[in-house]
């Protein structure tokens, strides 16, 4: 499998970063950073939304052990709440937030995970925030990636592509060495820099539809990003709990797709089970099941599957169904 990498920053200035070549634009003088949804709704044309959309995009700079990382991120809700990834906070100290309004304001981290590599800051400013009514990504279709390549003299810059692929699954590796697979990804043909790491990919109708984080290794035009249903599930949940942490069920899998490009004899979609730990293994869930329904929701892929549990709590109990040897089967996990 193609190995990707992150882009850490360990004693240097490197992220992992998208910025799509071709149209890139400069932030005019002129922001309006009054609280708002921005979308094709609320704008003229394309250009205008996009336009507005950078009010909505922040420069992050994190304090590191004599260094300092550059990312991107961005609001998703009226409250100061802003989408960004684990790997572009993750061992900082202070964050520092750079507005469209070449003003700059602090931020603290709300919530963090690294498997899914997406994290919520928090900022005490309210800013404009962009559209997520989730719309299923096209191959083909355009898109467009804002954010902070290379350095912050770079920020809320615009630029496109298209979307080459979806639902990837991926190996990536970070200079240290860690490996790790991440699943459900949009691929799509940016030109990679670093500085974009959590910034928004937007398609032509102004519609959040994925986290930029990672690139291949070797290539070009090969980027890929966490699709926003991760994002605005977690945000919702923040909603009714700004102390929510991510429920666990304990299941390594792969999309039935991918378990069947390795040989494996699937009788449905779903999640193939590749191995289990507590809870999933307490109640018997073990390698080479197919994880098909997770209360009334049915599963697909592993992108529902880590819907389903992102709306759980801790403590709760769900009701799994999964086929075994050919027999459908049903068990209850207590979510820890």
């Amino acid at each position: 499998m193609k190995k990707l990498f992150y882009f850490f920053v360990i004693n240097t200035l490197i992220l992992s970063s998208f910025c799509f070549v071709g149209c890139a634009q400069a932030v005019s003088e002129d922001i309006d950073m009054n609280v708002r949804k921005i979308s094709m709704a609320t704008s003229s044309d394309a250009q205008s939304m996009l336009s507005e959309a950078r009010s909505a995009v922040v420069g992050i700079s994190v304090d590191c052990v004599d260094s300092y990382s550059i990312g991107s991120g961005f609001a998703i809700s009226g409250d100061g709440l802003i989408l960004t990834n684990n790997h572009v906070i993750e061992g900082g100290g202070e964050i520092t937030l750079y507005y469209a309004d070449k003003t700059t304001g602090n931020a603290k981290v709300v919530w963090t995970d690294p498997n899914l590599d997406v994290a919520v800051l928090t900022s005490n400013r309210q800013i404009p925030y962009l559209d997520t009514n989730i719309t299923e990504p096209i191959v083909g279709e355009p898109v467009y990636a804002l954010g902070t390549p290379l350095t912050l003299e770079f920020k809320h810059t615009i630029t496109h592509g298209i979307v080459s692929a979806t639902n990837r699954t991926l190996e990536s590796q970070s200079f240290s060495g860690q490996t790790s697979f991440i699943q459900s990804l949009i691929q799509h043909d940016a030109a990679i820099n670093p500085g974009n790491s959590g910034g928004p990919l937007i398609n032509s109708i102004g519609q959040v539809i994925g986290i930029n984080t990672l690139k291949a290794s070797e290539g070009e035009g090969i980027g890929f990003a966490v699709p926003i249903e991760i994002g605005k599930t977690v945000i919702e949940q923040l909603g009714r709990d700004i102390n929510y942490t991510t429920a666990y069920l304990g299941v390594f899998g792969f999309d039935s797709d991918i378990a069947l490009a390795y040989g494996e004899k699937l009788d449905a979609k779903g999640v193939y089970v590749v191995s289990t730990t507590s809870p999933a293994e307490d109640v018997g869930l073990k390698k080479g099941d197919l994880i098909i329904k997770v209360g009334d929701k049915e599963i697909i892929n592993l992108l529902d599957l880590k819907i389903a549990i992102l709306g759980a709590e801790h403590g709760e109990s769900i009701l799994i169904e999964y086929i075994r040897d050919g027999v459908v089967k049903q068990t209850l996990v207590t979510l820890k």
